[in-house]
């Protein structure tokens, strides 16, 4: 039987175009869709490693009772530079750093930045340090007062502005700061828990009341000097021939004024000391219980002081004395 070629049939030139189109198109959408993929990799790849930062931060910050610094950064975290090879912004609160001793952290409870997110209008307050990418624009979007951020430690009051639409910023709060290195309790406490009674005509056994952790007036190593203040029925809570050591003199207050509520006592009136005492001979005659409350603070707001900042942020700690003096 003959072989019909009329029967093959094959693609004419018209579709053949066609087909040419269609593959360009798609391959030139593919081409177009590159530089986004990678762009949104790159994106990825730089929040895992400000991420991480922030983790090693923390982790470094555990092990040394402080922040690094600024020089001490790149060794601290795993990788100083985001995915496109550029180098990290890492701000810090100064007095988280120096003097390094376990209370650098643990004793805060304040810092000088203040956090103000753009993409959703949130303040954050006490931000203990922040690290910035600058994103795919290589511009530094996030600024202090209009000014771009640079790595930097900052002791005095800080109000920055992240830009986090355009960069890539994490934040660590003192509160998550101190809970990842560990601290436990209060940031200052009054250790004792009881004064021993005393008997009339006879010499007090000398009780100190003390204090532990915070920040001392004079900027020392704790033990140091802190501030005193004593609320009472009256103005003589002691008994005859009992003092307190320092005299407390205009430290002592009775209602309606207080310490550290109503109508309080301006800081520079505390009374300084390391400790608190009670010595003396009671008076013949004098016996019974004598209530008091004993409020101490620390220096925290050292710098905020100085600048005459308002919100005083000095640590605080009180506790209820009764002291009994026998017949």
């Amino acid at each position: 039987m003959p072989f019909d070629t009329s029967a093959e049939k094959g693609f004419t030139l018209v579709e053949l175009a066609i087909v040419l189109v269609v593959i360009g198109l798609l391959i030139g959408l593919g081409a177009g869709m590159v530089g986004p993929l990678m762009t949104s990799i790159k994106v990825r790849e730089s929040k895992d490693i400000v991420g991480a930062a922030a983790e090693s931060v923390n982790s470094w910050a555990s092990g040394n009772n402080r922040l690094p610094d600024v020089a001490g950064f790149p060794t601290a975290v795993r990788s100083s530079n985001d995915a496109w090879g550029r180098a990290l912004i890492y701000i810090f609160d100064n007095n988280l750093f120096t003097p390094a001793t376990k209370d650098t952290i643990c004793g805060r409870r304040s810092t000088f930045i203040t956090l103000t997110d753009t993409n959703t209008g949130a303040t954050i307050s006490n931000v203990a340090y922040l690290i910035v990418s600058q994103g795919d624009d290589a511009v530094t979007n996030t600024n202090i007062a209009g000014t771009a951020v640079t790595s930097s430690a900052r002791s005095a009051a800080t109000a920055i502005t992240a830009n986090t639409t355009n960069d890539l910023v994490r934040w660590v709060t003192l509160d998550e700061l101190r809970t990842k290195v560990g601290c436990q309790g209060a940031q200052l406490k009054i250790v004792n828990n009881e004064l021993p009674p005393g008997t009339v005509s006879a010499p007090y056994p000398s009780a100190a009341v003390g204090a532990v952790l915070g920040f001392t007036v004079d900027g020392g190593a704790t033990p140091g000097t802190l501030r005193w203040c004593v609320e009472a029925p009256s103005a003589k809570p002691l008994p005859d021939g009992l003092v307190f050591t320092p005299p407390l003199t205009v430290a002592i207050r009775v209602a309606p004024n207080s310490c550290n509520g109503t109508n309080p006592l301006v800081e520079s009136s505390w009374i300084s000391s390391a400790t608190l005492s009670i010595s003396g001979t009671p008076a013949a005659a004098i016996q019974g219980a004598y209530n008091f409350i004993v409020y101490v603070r620390d220096n925290n707001d050292t710098t905020r002081d100085a600048l005459a900042l308002p919100n005083d942020t000095d640590n605080f700690a009180q506790k209820n004395f009764v002291l009994t003096i026998n017949p």
